[in-house]
């Protein structure tokens, strides 16, 4: 009998020990992601306002549409946080967004591309994030440019915002191979691009290459955010930072 509650207090204490264990593990995890969190914070160049916006409706807009991210991703395999950062620059979470150029919802949707992807309700939200989705893997797979994949994303994004056709045109001027393009190589055609050269409009003197440029390097920066909010690493998702 001594035998057997001898086992007994050897097996509780081994079931006590792993779960402190875990517990300590768990611990320093959540220590680790508040750290990197607020690192994250600290090297942004957004502003203290735009910080501010972006914690409020991530915490009171954000968790209505979450899941709606998530299944867009498993759909498309694009990570969920990129998605979700996209759509926060495109209307700040918000379904009923709308620009002066008649795009619309969460991931600001033309008509022309809700064609292309299926979207019958541009101001359904699920229905716009899907679609937005589905448009970026459909931007990623026929891209033909980028030296990495750093490159190749970071073109697809400014294919996404200025319109496919517009950078295809931009990098035929480049005079490199398609594969040897770079993100860079793009970005400083675009600082000399203005409405007119795209058959857009240009903002009070802000050029359209410009808002280009400046859209790719935003999304990028709260994808930084997303991802240290959800205590994951974009590092080990995509690299194009």
């Amino acid at each position: 009998m001594g035998n057997i509650f001898k086992v007994f207090f050897s097996f509780s204490a081994m079931i006590l020990l792993s779960s402190c264990d875990i517990f300590l593990v768990e611990k320093k995890q959540i220590e680790q992601c508040n750290n990197h969190l607020e690192m994250v914070y600290e090297n942004t160049p957004l502003n203290n306002f735009e910080q501010t916006k972006f914690k409020d409706l991530l915490e009171n807009r954000f968790p209505k549409y979450e899941e709606m991210f998530y299944k867009a991703s498993i759909e498309t395999s694009i990570d969920s946080e990129l998605l979700a950062a996209i759509s926060f620059q495109e209307s700040q979470w918000d379904p009923r967004a709308k620009s002066n150029m008649g795009v619309r919802g969460m991931m600001m949707v033309t008509l022309e591309t809700a064609a292309i992807v299926g979207v019958e309700k541009r101001l359904n939200p699920e229905q716009n994030i899907t679609g937005g989705a589905k448009y970026l893997a459909i931007l990623q797979d026929r891209n033909v440019y980028g030296k990495t994949t750093a490159d190749q994303l970071s073109i697809s994004l400014a294919k996404y915002n200025l319109g496919p056709t517009n950078i295809i045109n931009i990098a035929k001027t480049i005079g490199k191979d398609p594969s040897e393009i770079t993100w860079f190589d793009i970005e400083n055609k675009l600082k000399n691009i203005t409405g007119e050269d795209v058959n857009l409009i240009d903002v009070n003197g802000y050029s359209r290459g410009q808002q280009a440029i400046d859209y790719v390097h935003r999304v990028k920066n709260y994808y930084k955010l997303m991802a240290a909010h959800a205590c994951t690493d974009p590092k080990d998702q995509l690299t194009f930072f």
